[in-house]
């Protein structure tokens, strides 16, 4: 199966995730985060709320330390910044060689990889989706992005559809 195959079995499996109806808007969180560990090989997944400077942690899924919801960190103390920065998804393999080696994250956590995209909840920046790993792994590739773009898509629609953007 070539990688473009993989994505887009991946993209449907992320939309049908966001479809069920059997499932709370927390429980397809927390599915969709479970998913995107599995895809990207990571293992935490977060959904954060930013508001200015502040970023809280408002679901997690992992299997390794599970962050509780409501932990704050300083907006730039994240990889997140760099997401909302870009407006788009972002991604690092091998973060202690790459631009962000000295980012205050990487001294507290030593997170290798890390992929993440802002999520968009009626038409404003609510937060971020992200998966991390201490291992570093191959480079990403512009398929894996677009799988993060749809995981985004997809937690921006469950918040709306939820309320949770209030």
């Amino acid at each position: 199966m070539s990688e473009a195959d993989s994505a887009a079995g991946a993209v449907e499996t992320v939309e049908a995730i966001a479809r069920r109806e059997d499932l709370t808007s927390s429980d397809k969180l927390k599915e969709l985060l479970v998913f995107g560990n599995t895809f990207f090989k990571t293992s935490s997944g977060l959904v954060s709320r930013v508001e200015d400077s502040r970023y809280t942690v408002m679901h997690c899924a992992s299997h390794e330390v599970e962050v509780e919801p409501g932990t704050e960190f300083a907006l730039e103390e994240t990889y997140c910044s760099h997401t909302l920065k870009a407006a788009g998804p972002v991604a690092f393999h091998r973060a202690g060689t790459s631009e962000i080696s000295g980012h205050p994250c990487y001294d507290m956590f030593q997170l290798e990889t890390y992929v993440g995209a802002p999520v968009v909840v009626d038409g404003a920046t609510w937060g971020t989706v992200n998966f991390t790993a201490i291992e570093a792994r191959d480079p990403f590739a512009p398929e894996d992005l677009e799988v993060m773009a749809a995981l985004s898509t997809a937690v921006g629609q469950t918040l709306a559809s939820a309320d949770h953007a209030a």
